[in-house]
């Protein structure tokens, strides 16, 4: 009997060696794609999809948010979900749960407070974790805050005098060539079309293996405008609004009721 135990035992790391040379192969990764996104454009979309649906800020008045850090395999959006048995644990990031709530946001409020995370670490994280700066949960969002701290997109952009702003719209090439001259590296602009008219909505800059900025160059989504290759879904013939972020309805509804409330003691 203790020999056949040894066997079984050897038997399943010789599959789980092979599982893990299979699993490192089919999901090799060539850079890291590190996306800020606008808030107040997120918050349209989520509220478009469901007029009931609110959404959360930022803490930081008009400041952009972490969606993630993506290991990207050039002309691919892979991969994903590298290892579907490491889940997400919430107290491995609980020392920065409350800077992750003020830049790491989930602008989708009401899917719970750990969902947005959760889908990050299980989708991306899992894949990142091959390097050693990135291989735990903790790393990889801490890295995260970091890269956040170095290149926020408010003080990148506002630095060649784009700014938010409800009413003006800004050219494509304008933004691109601002995170340009700043970074020195090629950015992935992204739009949404909401109501007719194209959104700022992401950001992308690309990190190579050891974490140095880098071209996003071969990455998805790529097209000439005004003869300048330029990484973006945006409609270069159209002007794009950059937005300031406004209060969610929620809380605007709130305070009416207090002041409607307070209106209503005073007339007693």
């Amino acid at each position: 009997m203790e020999y056949i135990g040894y066997m079984v035992i050897l038997l399943f790391c010789c599959v789980n060696t092979a599982h893990l040379l299979k699993y490192q192969h089919n999901h090799d990764w060539d850079l890291l794609i590190f996306t800020q996104q606008w808030p107040e454009t997120v918050c349209k979309e989520w509220v478009h999809h469901n007029p009931s649906h609110t959404c959360k800020m930022p803490k930081k008045e008009d400041s952009w948010a972490i969606h993630g850090i993506w290991p990207t395999k050039l002309g691919t959006l892979d991969p994903s979900f590298c290892n579907r048995t490491w889940l997400f644990d919430p107290e491995e990031i609980r020392p920065i749960e409350t800077d992750l709530i003020n830049v790491w946001t989930n602008i989708e409020e009401g899917t719970g407070i750990y969902s947005f995370w959760a889908h990050e670490w299980n989708k991306h994280g899992t894949c990142a974790a091959v390097l050693e700066p990135l291989d735990t949960q903790y790393k990889y969002f801490s890295k995260g805050l970091n890269f956040f701290q170095q290149y926020d997109m408010s003080a990148v952009l506002a630095k060649s005098g784009i700014v938010p702003d409800d009413d003006n719209e800004y050219k494509l090439l304008d933004i691109y060539n601002a995170v340009k001259n700043t970074l020195e590296v090629n950015p992935s602009i992204q739009c949404r079309v909401e109501e007719g008219k194209s959104f700022l909505v992401e950001i992308r800059i690309c990190f190579d293996k050891t974490l140095n900025l880098t071209n996003c160059d071969g990455i998805k989504y790529s097209r000439t405008v005004n003869q300048v290759p330029v990484i973006t879904n945006c409609d270069p013939s159209s002007g794009i609004l950059y937005p300031h972020n406004k209060l969610p309805p929620k809380k605007i509804y709130v305070e009416l009721y207090k002041l409607v409330s307070w209106l209503q003691w005073l007339t007693l």
